[in-house]
């Protein structure tokens, strides 16, 4: 695939040619004493130095991995054709209607299992879904287990939109999606791909349901938010699309989710129902945008949206039944002949208006190629098997999405090689390895969008710093502890983790300046995440007289809830590397490099930040 970075480069090779064509001398004889000096470099030599530096800088972000990763080149499009068409011939109806269904990976929840094991041996699973926060041991041995018995290799799905780490291990916990949006770097953007692939294929997960594709243009979305990059389709369109290339290249499938749009939306899915208004013109514009871009990647899956998109369909259907959507869009329009997966088929949107059949017939009937999650597999195998006794579906069809998966499969190199090493995964598990990346990321996504009086806090300054959440993780609790560490270390610091509000303006009475920092999570029917009292006390603290900074980690659109604090600072999500970074630029060690990838209406335009007043000019071809 044409790489966008060429066509970058090739801009920039026409825009240094016209200025050294405009600033050359008129003689350049007369200057150098000779007719063979060049003034410009050839385009194809800058070209290639440029890619080469690039490549040159990404690979010394992920030089810690170096001799953990292996070889996962594809194999050619002839191998896996081949294997795909002679697997397919050896498999009944109903063993490529199990290949259609991706189930999670907890034996309890799935009806009539008495095991993991039946479900993959017997039932003929086409993979699995691995919980977000299950250990990277207890992964390698599922899946290494799983896929001995499976007579089809399996796929392990996972949504690790933040890398696979967490606070208990040392794989790498990314910041969220609206970071690297707020730091607008494309090489930023494809080495979490490549850090999320590597540490995800050591535990022998080989599906990203990762990256959002989605524009979040609506302040009150409760479910996208900080999971999407920004609301400029651009700037989406192209981290998605480097977020792809990276975690590709490195041996996972990625997903573009959720097809053909999530962001203009205030409903959670998960929950209820929801509809995304516009024209067609409308969902050209913006929530087709940055598939156009993306899908140049050739993405392994993509997944659909469980919301009635007004500018496909007339009648009310949500885009996972939609053959509008599926058939005509994203297949026909835009070309794409990967694997469209659902989302979690159980879902409340999906629940609340559809039957189990509808549910697990629709889909497929629309051109999608994985049920995702279901409860009751063993059903849904009979569902469609049923509809293609019938003739509601043919069993051509049933083949079509079989092939497709197969392919995938053996893109993957599961037909060679299926199991992963625990050797590897203990080394990798024995030393952080992402930490360059990770905390790259969180430095380089900081926004600053009022810097007032108070910042940068002085060192020695009697500072009181109050922190506030509405979630109650091992996560913020290791930013929380790391905000007060790195501002103790440079100031008197008096600290609150909520408390009454008469003791809290107390302390920030007798301070010089007070930081209040807010850990939020986005939540259906929270609006912007603070309760009653934590806005008040919130208000409380910014208008006590003080000069107060504001530090948002995760949604940035909460300063809507709030007046206007002396200094404003954004970081995208409650972990402890954008603490870390957050601290740095508080004590003016570090400068905001970030740059708003929302708008906040009525209060602060997109691209807004310390050191830029607008976003950078997106790459176009």
């Amino acid at each position: 695939m044409r790489s966008r970075f060429f066509a970058f480069v090739l801009g920039c090779v026409a825009i240094v040619a016209l200025v050294g064509g405009v600033l050359a001398t008129p003689n350049a004889n007369e200057v150098n004493g000779s007719e063979d000096v060049e003034l410009v470099e050839p385009p194809q030599q800058l070209a290639a130095r440029l890619a080469a530096e690039r490549q040159a800088a990404l690979d010394s972000l992920l030089a810690p991995y170096e001799g953990l990763v292996r070889d996962r080149a594809r194999p050619s499009d002839g191998e896996i054709n081949h294997w795909a068409d002679s697997v397919l011939a050896t498999l009944s109806l109903e063993e490529k209607i199990g290949q259609l269904f991706v189930v999670d990976l907890k034996a309890s929840w799935i009806i009539g299992a008495r095991s993991l094991d039946q479900i993959a041996r017997d039932w003929g699973i086409g993979g699995f879904h691995v919980p977000r926060s299950m250990a990277p041991r207890r992964v390698l041995s599922q899946t290494n287990r799983l896929q001995r018995v499976a007579k089809v290799p399996l796929f392990f799905t996972a949504d690790y939109e933040r890398g696979v780490g967490q606070p208990s291990n040392n794989f790498a916990e990314l910041p969220a999606s609206m970071a690297l949006g707020a730091a607008a770097d494309d090489l930023l953007a494809e080495a979490a791909g490549a850090v999320t692939a590597i540490e995800a294929r050591a535990t022998g997960v080989n599906v990203l349901f990762a990256p959002v594709a989605d524009v979040n243009n609506n302040p009150s979305n409760p479910i996208i938010n900080t999971r999407s990059f920004g609301e400029d389709p651009a700037l989406v369109g192209r981290m998605a699309a480097a977020y792809t290339r990276g975690a590709q290249r490195h041996g996972a499938l990625a997903t573009l989710k959720h097809f053909p749009g999530h962001g203009n939306t205030d409903v959670d899915t998960h929950v209820s129902f929801g509809r995304v208004p516009g024209t067609w013109q409308d969902l050209l514009r913006t929530e087709l945008a940055p598939y156009k871009v993306a899908l140049e990647e050739n993405p392994g899956m993509v997944m659909t949206a469980h919301l009635w998109v007004r500018g496909l369909d007339e009648s009310e259907i949500p885009a996972t039944f939609s053959h509008r959507a599926i058939a005509d869009v994203l297949r026909d329009s835009l070309g794409y002949d990967g694997i469209v997966t659902t989302d979690a088929i159980h879902m409340g949107a999906l629940t609340s208006r559809y039957s189990f059949s509808q549910r697990m017939r629709r889909p497929i009937e629309a051109g999608a190629d994985l049920i995702l999650n279901t409860y009751d597999p063993h059903r849904g195998i009979r569902v469609i098997r049923d509809a293609v006794r019938s003739g509601t579906l043919s069993e051509a069809r049933i083949d079509q999405s079989v092939h497709r998966i197969l392919r995938a499969k053996a893109r993957l190199g599961l037909h060679r090689s299926r199991s992963e090493s625990t050797g590897t995964l203990e080394v990798m598990l024995a030393q952080v390895n992402g930490e360059r990346v990770a905390q790259g990321i969180a430095d380089a996504s900081i926004t600053v969008l009022d810097r007032g009086s108070s910042l940068p806090i002085q060192v020695g300054s009697n500072v009181a710093l109050v922190q506030l959440t509405n979630q109650s993780t091992s996560g913020t609790t290791a930013a929380m502890e790391r905000m007060e560490r790195d501002l103790q270390s440079l100031t008197t610091l008096t600290s609150f983790r909520g408390g009454s509000q008469s003791t809290v303006l107390a302390g920030v009475g007798r301070a010089d300046v007070a930081v209040l920092a807010l850990h939020l999570k986005v939540r259906q029917g929270a609006g912007t995440g603070l309760s009653s009292s934590q806005r008040a006390l919130a208000r409380a603290v910014i208008e006590s007289g003080t000069p107060v900074v504001l530090a948002l980690f995760g949604n940035p659109y909460t300063a809507l809830d709030l007046p206007e604090p002396n200094a404003l600072l954004v970081a995208y999500d409650p972990s402890r590397r954008s603490a870390s970074a957050a601290a740095n630029v508080l004590m003016g060690r570090r400068s905001a490099t970030g740059r708003l990838p929302v708008s906040i209406p009525g209060r602060y335009a997109i691209g807004s930040g310390a050191s830029a007043n607008s976003m950078p000019t997106p790459l176009v071809d």
